[in-house]
């Protein structure tokens, strides 16, 4: 399983993971470091590809299972790899993609082209 973490789960993680589901036809699921359980996605981003989703608080037994772990930036894989280091060789940063929570319609489009333009690229396990 490939899990995509944010901060929040409400935007880019989402996002991510029903792009690399819809590219990559494998499961992908996505958390927020701080997330506020059960909050819904941000408006800009659910007509894109996503109906029902709801933020999940990262967890550690989702990093358990999960084969390889895709942060949206830099400085959220390094706090994951300071604080779960048994889990460091499996996580992974993107090109920091920029939060465009607030910032427009905009801001979310450049921000789904650059998540698509990214998972495009991957070529991640799958476990069975």
């Amino acid at each position: 399983m490939i899990l995509f973490v944010d901060y929040s789960d409400v935007c880019r993680a989402p996002l991510a993971a029903a792009v690399y589901r819809r590219i990559h036809t494998k499961r992908a699921y996505s958390a927020g470091v701080y997330a506020d359980e059960g909050a819904s996605v941000c408006d800009a981003v659910r007509p894109a590809l996503l109906d029902v989703h709801k933020a999940c608080r990262l967890s550690a037994a989702m990093m358990d299972k999960a084969d390889e772990i895709w942060c949206v930036t830099a400085a959220i894989a390094r706090h994951l790899a300071e604080e779960q280091p048994k889990h460091a060789a499996k996580i992974h940063a993107m090109t920091d993609i920029p939060d465009p929570i607030g910032l427009g319609k905009e801001a979310y489009a450049q921000c789904a082209e650059e998540i698509r333009r990214q998972v495009e690229g991957m070529i991640c396990v799958q476990s069975v």
